[in-house]
C-alpha cells in the first residue's frame, strides 16, 4: 500500500460485511427561553387637594374708593383681565335699582384710569363715550326679587350688558372711544358693597394683592368673622 500513502483506507471486516456508519446529527442551538415580563400593577393618580383645583369663584366687589386703595389708584385693588381680547367679561351679581349705580373702573396696563362704566335701571354711562337710557328689555330682565346676575363685556370694542347669555344692551365703540378703551387691561369696583359679588375666573383673571374674599378686611368672611 505504499502507493496509497496519505490516503484514507477503509478497513473491511473479515466477514466481508460493511457496517454502515450512523450519520452525525448536526448540533442545534437550544432556543433561549424568554424571561417572563413582570407587569407592574397600575396605580391610580393621586387625588388633587381641593385647594389645588382651579375653579371659578365668587368674590365680593371690593370698593376701591378707600384710603387703603388710594381712592382707586392702587393696583393692588384691581383685577387684571384683557377685556378687549377676551370672549368673557365681568360677571356681577347685584341688586339692580333705579338710583344705585353699578360702577366699574377701567384701567390701562400702567394703571392709569381710562374711565368708568356705570349703569342702573335708569341709564347707562361710559366716561366720554356713552350716555343713554336703559333699554326696557334690560329693565324687564332683572330678577323679581333680590339680586340679578349680569355681565359686562368689551370684546373687540363692543360694549354689552348680558343676562343669561343674551345681549340686552349693545354699543359699538368707534374712533377715539374705541382707541382709548381698547387699552383696558384692568378693572376695579367703585362704590359697591360687600353684598355684591363678581365671578373670579383664575384662567382669565389675576387678582391684586388686596383682592381677597374679605377685600383685605373690608368685608366679613364667609363664616361671619
Amino acid at each position: 500500500f505504499k502507493h496509497m500513502k496519505g490516503k484514507y483506507i477503509r478497513g473491511i471486516p473479515k466477514d466481508g460485511k460493511i457496517v454502515p456508519t450512523e450519520p452525525v446529527k448536526p448540533e442545534t442551538e437550544k432556543p433561549e427561553t424568554e424571561k417572563p415580563t413582570t407587569v407592574k400593577p397600575s396605580t391610580a393618580p393621586p387625588t388633587p387637594d381641593a385647594d389645588d383645583i382651579i375653579t371659578d369663584k365668587p368674590y365680593p366687589t371690593c370698593n376701591c374708593w378707600t384710603a387703603e386703595c388710594g381712592y382707586c389708584s392702587n393696583l393692588d385693588c384691581t383685577v387684571k383681565q384683557d377685556l378687549v381680547n377676551s370672549e368673557r367679561g365681568i360677571q356681577v351679581t347685584s341688586t339692580l335699582k333705579r338710583k344705585r349705580l353699578n360702577s366699574i373702573v377701567l384701567y390701562d396696563e400702567s394703571g392709569e384710569e381710562i374711565g368708568k362704566f356705570q349703569w342702573n335701571l335708569r341709564g347707562i354711562w361710559m366716561t366720554g363715550c356713552i350716555g343713554c337710557h336703559t333699554p326696557a328689555k334690560l329693565r324687564r330682565a332683572r330678577a323679581d326679587e333680590g339680586q340679578t346676575t349680569w355681565e359686562f363685556t368689551l370684546t373687540n370694542g363692543v360694549v354689552r350688558i348680558m343676562i343669561d347669555g343674551e345681549a340686552l344692551y349693545e354699543h359699538r365703540l368707534i374712533g377715539e372711544c374705541k382707541e382709548v378703551y381698547s387699552k383696558t387691561t384692568r378693572f376695579a369696583f367703585y362704590d359697591m358693597t360687600c353684598e355684591n359679588t363678581f365671578l373670579y375666573r383664575p384662567d382669565d383673571m389675576e387678582l391684586g394683592d388686596r383682592g381677597t374674599p374679605t377685600c383685605a378686611g373690608q368685608c366679613p368672611s364667609e363664616n361671619g368673622q
